[in-house]
């Protein structure tokens, strides 16, 4: 074989001078006249070729005559091939090459050249080697003797024993697991005079540093060597396919390390070495490749249908080779590159049959759903493989979602009872919400055709009405849950799913709705389900729950309760800790929902920017954004965001978003009306705003969901109704809000549009109450409209001094929430010139100069009290006013009450101790 394929041509003779030592004392007693064989063994790949032409070098310098045969498999079966081979050689005296030729043309005369050649013919032989060896010393090389016919063989061996006081050597190169299998042979070879075996060792880590000085440089190869050498094994083939595969890592650049880097060269090295290795060890080689670290002597016999000893053969050939070590690769790339290359039936049919004996031989079940899943569509339906991929799932799913799902997806499409696969499916769309939540509803649609047409199984149940809870689609939950009540203890995790029905829909500040018997009787640690307000439910829940997946709906939705319950203070906080739990569990969908709330409270507090931020993020984390559920939440606070901004084109783009019929059966689509409706109105199309809010409403009432808190959509529809000049509808709506429960924020923003429908006399009293109630509910932009509209009402009533000062808190408040539409109404034009002016420190913040006593005083002052009346109001002489006032306006560098009145921006305190 060409050197080039038997580790040949890189340092050659490194690792190699002890035998061609010892080839050159055989041929040396041979000159004194003894003939000798030689047979020379090492696996494949270990440079035999290349020690036979350094040899070949050695004699040319010695005047011997070197004849060649190389044995191939095309020519194993053909008697004598091997003896042609030497006609052709240059070397082949006349005297030798005639009866050489007699001999074979007779054979080819006779007809039959499977023949053995008679005595005379072989005699004829043996005498013309003699005649030729006694003239000049005669070496003849036979590589790959294990693919050289056995008529050639035997003719050499009779040669050397014809000629034993000739300076005649036979030496043959033998791969040391691919011999020849002929007794008769073997036995002829130990009858041969001076016979000698030789092996050719792998290279030690010593000899790879030399091997590589020429690549790496002394210092180099010295550090890597023994890198180089485990890769390898001591493989000179594949030490020098190493050598090239660095080589095409460095061209044109410096190489980052000197590292053995696994290339094209190393994976081709490898397919000549498996196929010189025999078929046995191409099979082994890909029962390792599949059964990767699961392998074993055991098992490969199982799969390939062989005895243990031949397999402990084959592995000791793969080893000896350097491709192995036991019953592992050397470098993984090899086991994937080589996988990856087989047909695929050949590949799927190899894992579902290792998938077969690992789950009779106690595989983990991890182990074996790798192998079904690696078998694709081939895998079995049997009963086994759907358990053992479910098993796999839960136990990889804290680590590896992704990995679950997959399995849970095989799993699903192998089930063939319906029962059975549904309770699959929902366990898929649950992990599915830890990664996509969009994913999810799709998954859904088998679960509700089979609870429609009644045939559900109670245990799903829980399940399903959990993940409608997740999908906003609380009518369906409550049917699902409904659909079995009294099926008692075979109906798993409903009190649950009550509870976060309860916490989700409940006004936060009465008690919880009332749940079955059988879910009432449940309750948290600490605190009973019913009789006590959903707010405090929602704050202990997020006390007591670590999060979990069965906990994660929980706490979502006990947060959500906190952002509509005026429990803003401490929710980022809440927040962090939940999205810092969801990080550490590799959940991207929980990220995903808890910047959707996030969102939310943002758009409540009035932080727009952060609003659309938050919205942004959620709609990042899903893959399927267009028309899906959850994208319609997070286009909901970006509409009613960019609404509130004046942004009306950004959200114009977000309203043209697709959005699905389905997103129309949850409250995240009612939120999406409410925000299109909003829309609608900045844009003058107040008819349509009240389309979507009447639609929401509706749907609201009809699914039990109608709560202001959820959705207040009555002060909306009170609003656009008064926009198209029906004051009786909108005050009918007033008044049901107002008679009904809710949180200081609904309450307030009640109180302001009542105001709007009252006597102007009656409205700065009423106004009045707003703030109040908005102040503490946190919801600066709602409560910046009701400053705005408290402004307006004292103005319109000839309160000039105080209608100023309210309306510039009221401006400066919807500033800061980046509410430039409200901020035009209030004052148009102002916004331009704020932006245009320069910075200045201190006008932003002119009370930080005064004490308490002087912003009281001065506070009382810029609403147009008189000295006498701030005296009453403080319990403080006229004079303390007086000496107060001096200071104020000596500290805020003015004259007197009308610059007072123009720099002096009240707090939230003073404008509620005013009204």
């Amino acid at each position: 074989m060409a050197e080039m394929n038997d580790g040949g041509a890189l340092g050659a003779s490194v690792g190699r001078g002890e035998q061609l030592r010892e080839l050159r004392e055989k041929f040396s007693r041979c000159l004194s006249g003894a003939a000798s064989t030689v047979v020379l063994q090492c696996p494949a790949g270990f440079g035999r070729t290349t020690l036979l032409s350094e040899f070949a070098r050695y004699l040319k310098h010695c005047r011997a005559t070197v004849l060649r045969i190389t044995g191939t498999r095309d020519e194993q079966g053909i008697s004598l091939a091997g003896l042609r081979q030497l006609l052709d050689e240059p070397a082949l005296p006349a005297r030798v090459a005639e009866p050489l030729r007699t001999v074979l043309a007779g054979r080819r005369a006779a007809g039959t050249p499977d023949a053995p050649v008679g005595p005379a013919g072989a005699r004829a032989f043996c005498l013309a080697l003699h005649d030729l060896a006694g003239r000049t010393p005669v070496v003849i090389m036979v590589d790959d003797m294990q693919y050289v016919d056995g008529a050639t063989l035997r003719h050499l061996l009779a040669a050397v024993s014809f000629a034993r006081a000739s300076p005649l050597l036979l030496v043959l190169t033998e791969s040391e697991h691919a011999r020849r299998d002929d007794p008769a042979l073997r036995t002829l070879f130990l009858q041969q005079p001076n016979l000698v075996r030789m092996y050719l060792p792998p290279l030690n880590p010593q000899d790879v540093a030399e091997l590589l000085n020429g690549t790496l440089g002394p210092t180099e190869s010295q550090r890597c060597a023994s890198a180089w050498w485990a890769v390898s094994g001591g493989n000179p083939l594949l030490l020098r396919s190493l050598t090239e595969d660095h080589r095409a890592a460095a061209v044109g650049r410096t190489p980052a390390s000197c590292e053995p880097r696994v290339g094209e060269a190393f994976v081709a090295a490898v397919r000549s070495l498996l196929k010189r290795s025999g078929p046995l060890a191409e099979d082994l080689f890909k029962g390792l490749s599949v059964l990767g670290r699961a392998a074993s002597p055991e098992l490969l016999s199982l799969m390939l249908d062989v005895s243990r000893g031949a397999v402990n053969g084959g592995l000791q050939a793969l080893g000896a080779i350097g491709l192995v070590d036991g019953c592992r690769f050397r470098h993984p790339l090899v086991q994937s590159t080589l996988l990856d290359e087989l047909a695929p039936q050949v590949r799927a049919a190899l894992h579902h049959r290792a998938a077969e004996l690992l789950h009779r031989t106690g595989g983990s079940s991890p182990e074996v759903a790798g192998h079904l899943l690696a078998a694709g569509a081939s895998v079995s339906s049997a009963q086994w493989a759907v358990d053992v991929l479910r098993c796999a799932a839960e136990q990889v799913l804290a680590g590896d979602a992704p990995l679950a799902v997959r399995f849970l997806q095989l799993a699903c499409g192998a089930c063939t009872d319906p029962a059975h696969r549904v309770e699959i499916r929902l366990r898929l769309a649950a992990v599915l919400l830890r990664l996509d939540p969009c994913a999810v509803e799709g998954h859904l649609v088998e679960p509700l055709a089979l609870l429609r047409a009644g045939t559900l199984p109670e245990s799903c149940a829980g399940p399903l009405a959990r993940l409608l809870l997740a999908l906003g689609r609380f009518d369906d939950a409550r049917g699902t849950l409904h659909r079995f009540d009294g099926a008692g203890e075979n109906v798993p995790d409903t009190a649950d799913v009550y509870r976060v029905l309860n916490t989700s829909l409940s006004p936060p500040s009465l008690t919880s709705v009332a749940a079955p018997p059988a879910a009432s009787a449940v309750s948290l640690p600490g605190r009973r389900l019913r009789n006590e307000p959903a707010v405090l439910v929602a704050e202990g829940s997020l006390q007591l729950l670590a999060l979990t997946e069965a906990t994660f709906e929980p706490a979502a939705t006990a947060l959500s309760a906190l952002v509509r319950g005026d429990r803003s203070a401490g929710i980022e906080a809440w927040w962090g800790s939940l999205t810092g739990e969801a990080r550490g569990w590799q959940t991207p969908g929980w990220r995903t929902i808890l910047s959707m709330i996030r969102g939310e409270m943002f758009l409540w507090q009035g932080n727009l920017h952060e609003a659309v931020d938050c919205a942004a993020a959620s709609l990042d984390g899903v893959t399927e954004e267009v028309g899906s559920v959850f994208a319609a939440g997070a286009l909901a606070t970006q509409i009613l965001a960019y609404t509130a901004m004046g942004r009306l084109s950004a959200a114009a783009r977000q309203i043209s978003r697709p959005v699905r019929d389905s997103v129309f059966r949850s409250v995240y689509g009612l939120k999406y009306l409410r925000a299109r409706g909003h829309y609608y109105l900045a844009t003058g199309r107040a008819h349509a705003a009240l389309g979507d809010f009447l639609t929401a409403g509706r749907l609201a009432e009809q699914w039990k969901v109608d709560q202001p808190v959820l959705l207040p959509w009555s002060m909306d529809a009170a609003e656009a109704w008064l926009r198209i000049g029906e004051r009786e509808p909108a005050e009918r709506l007033i008044r049901s809000q107002l008679t009904r429960a809710g949180g200081s924020r609904v309450r307030g923003a009640a109180l302001r549009m009542h105001a709007a429908v009252s006597e102007p006399a009656l409205r700065p009293r009423t106004l009045a109450q707003a703030v109040a109630e908005l102040e503490s509910s946190g919801d600066r932009l709602e409560l910046a409209r009701a400053l705005a509209d408290l402004g307006r009402a004292h103005r319109a009533l000839g309160e000039f001094s105080r209608a100023g000062v309210i309306t510039d808190r009221a401006w400066q408040m919807a500033k800061e929430c980046g509410a430039d539409a409200l901020c035009e109404a209030i004052r148009p034009g102002c916004l331009k010139a704020y932006e245009q002016s320069p910075p200045d420190d201190d006008r932003s913040s002119p009370i930080s100069k005064l004490s308490d006593s002087e912003t009281r005083v001065a506070a009382l002052a810029a609403q147009g009290s008189t000295n006498r009346e701030i005296a009453a109001e403080l319990y403080i002489t006229v004079s303390t006013v007086e000496q107060h006032l001096t200071r104020v306006y000596r500290k805020l560098n003015i004259r007197g009450r009308r610059q007072l009145t123009m720099n002096f921006a009240l707090s939230a305190e003073h404008i509620t101790v005013a009204s």
